[in-house]
Parts: C-alpha cells; sequence; structure tokens
C-alpha cells in the first residue's frame, strides 16, 4: 500500500510541475557554479521543472502566459548540495522528518547524500522527496559495509538495523575473507543505495575487491580517509570515488596505521606536516584519478571545542592546512557537513537555524584558502559530481533541474551573503522562508 501511495504521489507532483507556467528569472546575475565570474543582467528560463534556456536580458522574448519574477540586483546560484548528513537516529516517525527536511530546503539545500542510516526508512523520505511530494532536498543515501567486529563496537550500526541479524541487514554489511562480494553489493545496491560506504576494519585487499565489484554493478564508493588498517594511499589505489574527513588524511604519514578505527581523530597533528612527502604525493594521484576529497570540517571544530579529549591536539589548524593544500594541488573537494544538516537544538535540530551547509563553506573561505567563488563551487558542482548528479544538478545550465537559490547580496564578495536568501527554486517551484 505503502508503495501504491508514493507512487500516486509521484505521479500527482510530476503532473503538476508539467501544468505550471514557464517561469522567468529576469534582471539577474548569474554565479552557475563552475567558478567562472559572475554574469550580470540575465534571463533563466524554467519549463518543467527544467532549466530550459539562459540568456542576456531582453533578447528573446517571454513565452506567453510565463510567470516573470524581476530579480533586479539580486544573484542567482546552483541550489546548495550537503553531501555528507546523516538525517535518521533514534526517531522513526516520518512526520517528524518533513519540518526538519522542509527547514534545509528553505535554507538553500536543494540535494543532500544521507552517509549511513537506517536505509528503510530514508528510502521511504528519498521517495517522497525526489517525487517532490514532500517539501524537501532530494535525498541519495548510501549502504555501508565494514569488518565484522565494526558491528559489535558501533552502537550506530546495531540501532540503524534493528530487526535485522547484526551485520546482515542489506544496508549495514559485515565483509570478511569469505564474504561473497558480488552478492554483498547486490544486496547493497538493492535498497535503493547510489553508492557504498566503507566505514572501518577493513584490509586493503577487501576495500579493491568491493570497489571494483561496486563500479561494475554502477555504484559510487566513498570511503573514510582512513579505514583501519587501510591507508588513505591504498584507499585511493584502489579506485574509491571519495574519501571523507581532512583529518584522517594525517595516517597517510603516520608510521603506522592502528587496526583500532575509534582511535581515527586521534592523528598526531603535532608531528607530522601536512604537507608530508606522503599527503603530497596522495594528492597528485586523487587529483589525477579525480577522486574527491570530502573535508567535513565543521565537526571536527565543534568536537576541538566542545569534546577536545575526543580529537588529537592541533587537529583544526592541521586540518585546514591540509585541506589548503588538497585545493592547491587541484584535489576537488565537495561540501558535507557531516550532521543532520541543521545545528542542533535543546529539542533536536534547530528548524530556525539555517543549514550548516553555509558554515562549512565560511570555513573553506575563511581558513582554507578558497575564494568564495570556489566555495560556491564546491557547494554546487563538486558535491553534485561526488553524488555522481553531474548530468541532472550542480550548475546553472540548460537541460539541468531547475534547482537555484536567489541571493539578496552578492556571494562573490562575502560567502557569508549565501545565507542572504530570498526564495528557494526546486525543480522550478518556488519556495519562500514565510511558506508562500
Amino acid at each position: 500500500m505503502t508503495c501504491l501511495v508514493s507512487l500516486a504521489l509521484s505521479a500527482l507532483a510530476g503532473a503538476a510541475l508539467a501544468a505550471e507556467p514557464a517561469l522567468l528569472l529576469a534582471h539577474v546575475a548569474i554565479i552557475d557554479g563552475t567558478g567562472t565570474p559572475a554574469k550580470p543582467n540575465m534571463t533563466i528560463l524554467v519549463e518543467g521543472g527544467r532549466i530550459a534556456a539562459i540568456y542576456p536580458d531582453g533578447s528573446q522574448p517571454a513565452p506567453t502566459g510565463a510567470k516573470v519574477e524581476d530579480l533586479s540586483g539580486r544573484y542567482v546560484i546552483p541550489g546548495l548540495i550537503d553531501a555528507h548528513v546523516h538525517l535518521t537516529g533514534a526517531e522513526p516517525d516520518f512526520a517528524h522528518y518533513v519540518p526538519h527536511l522542509q527547514a534545509l530546503l528553505r535554507g538553500g539545500v536543494t540535494a543532500i547524500r544521507d552517509m549511513a542510516g537506517d536505509d528503510r526508512l530514508i528510502a521511504y523520505l528519498a521517495g517522497e522527496a525526489n517525487s517532490d511530494a514532500l517539501a524537501s532536498p532530494d535525498i541519495y543515501y548510501v549502504a555501508l559495509m565494514a569488518g565484522p567486529t565494526f558491528f559489535a563496537e558501533d552502537v550506530r550500526a546495531q540501532e540503524a538495523s534493528a530487526g535485522e541479524r547484526l551485520g546482515f541487514a542489506p544496508w549495514m554489511q559485515a565483509i570478511g575473507p569469505d564474504t561473497d562480494i558480488r552478492l554483498a553489493v547486490a544486496e547493497a545496491k538493492g535498497t535503493g543505495a547510489t553508492a557504498l560506504k566503507l566505514y572501518a576494519n577493513l584490509p586493503p585487499n577487501l576495500v579493491r575487491q568491493i570497489t571494483a565489484e561496486a563500479h561494475r554493478q554502477g555504484l559510487r564508493v566513498w570511503t573514510h580517509a582512513t579505514i583501519f588498517p587501510t591507508t588513505p594511499t591504498e584507499a585511493v589505489d584502489a579506485g574509491v570515488d571519495t574519501i571523507s574527513h581532512s583529518p584522517y588524511l594525517v595516517w597517510a604519514a603516520a608510521p603506522k596505521v592502528p587496526d583500532d578505527y575509534r582511535v581515527r581523530a586521534l592523528g598526531d597533528f603535532t608531528h607530522i606536516r601536512p604537507d608530508a612527502p606522503q599527503i603530497v604525493s596522495l594528492f597528485k594521484a586523487m587529483k589525477q584519478r579525480g577522486t574527491i576529497l570530502d573535508a567535513t570540517l565543521l565537526p571536527f571544530l565543534e568536537e576541538a571545542k566542545h569534546a577536545s579529549g575526543k580529537v588529537g591536539a592541533g587537529i583544526m589548524p592541521w586540518s585546514y592546512a591540509v585541506t589548503r593544500l588538497a585545493h592547491q594541488q587541484g584535489v576537488l573537494v565537495d561540501v558535507g557537513t557531516d550532521s543532520s544538516g541543521l545545528a542542533d537544538g535543546a529539542q533536536g535540530p534547530n528548524l530556525k537555524a539555517l543549514p550548516l551547509v553555509h558554515s562549512e563553506m565560511a570555513l573553506l573561505v575563511e581558513h582554507c584558502g578558497f575564494t568564495p567563488i570556489e566555495a560556491i563551487r564546491a557547494a554546487t558542482q563538486i558535491s553534485a559530481a561526488a553524488m555522481g548528479q553531474s548530468a541532472q544538478r550542480g550548475t546553472i545550465t540548460p537541460g539541468k533541474r531547475a534547482d537555484l537559490v536567489v541571493l539578496n547580496a552578492d556571494p562573490t564578495h562575502d560567502i557569508g551573503n549565501t545565507r542572504k536568501i530570498d526564495f528557494v527554486v526546486k525543480s522550478g517551484r518556488i519556495y519562500r522562508k514565510d511558506g508562500g
């Protein structure tokens, strides 16, 4: 019955989009997400939920019956993408997530990737969001794989697979030397996941086998930068698509990588230089392969401030420096917050706050040598590429989805201006902060 309801909602949403008149966003400065300078005095034509055309103001007649938004003095960027969130926790009620997802969307986030949780719930949320039956960012998600000991040690994995035999849920699988890798990947894909996440306790030979099979079956592969005992260099050599968490790059230059993933944020940030030869060599390989760095600086900043015993001394200066070096070396860096997407409030996510993606972008500019335009590109074009969604979103380009954020101030002069949102467009539909 749930599937039939979702199909009906999807059909209704599609019909509604098709019936909506064309939308013209006129007299606007376009920052297209590719890293090129802003283009002033432009018009964007939206039809059927997609960008139909982009042209200088007044150079083409408006389609009959089009809705025209005069955006004089305003700026438009692609919809922001948070490439690393964790939506689901102990709360199983669908209604709990509706205002949360609405807050993300009205705060400029038009797509997210959930990086491990209970895929039974996430799959349902994604079905509603991606059909535009729900005011929400589009949702993509992973299935997690790790060594067998991880599932006995990590309560989060136990909660996310409640009701299933530990380590055998298709979205939370324990992988060992005797695992049928082809079957394990197929079961993960059957959850609706578009990628695998390799978390911990996997040796290099298994990382290579899983990655090759995932790519054969059309899935992308994300990993922690260090998988314990697999090093960042071994993960990149295995062909993974994205590695997460800048601080974990320290283990690329450590004398030994421990087997215990629980020490992952306790690297020697005092004695290992961020430009150590092993790390520079790693970045050269990443650039050559197109491996994306999912830096996720914000959660470590919060831990360094409020739970310093969980992270190594000097973690933030080191992480900023290594992310800056990656950027200088031509490594692609996306924007992910490793959070619910929103700051925590007294009763859960703070629904009145702007999404944390804005704060992560600001860290790239303030500490990692990015220009505002480069930070916008990281949160749009590069995050779309990390999700495997480059053909559909991430830049303001004819043919792509009409996912846009209209701003009241110029973000190329001050990255803080991405917070000054007039309204958001998702699939051609306008969403305003007041609910209009």
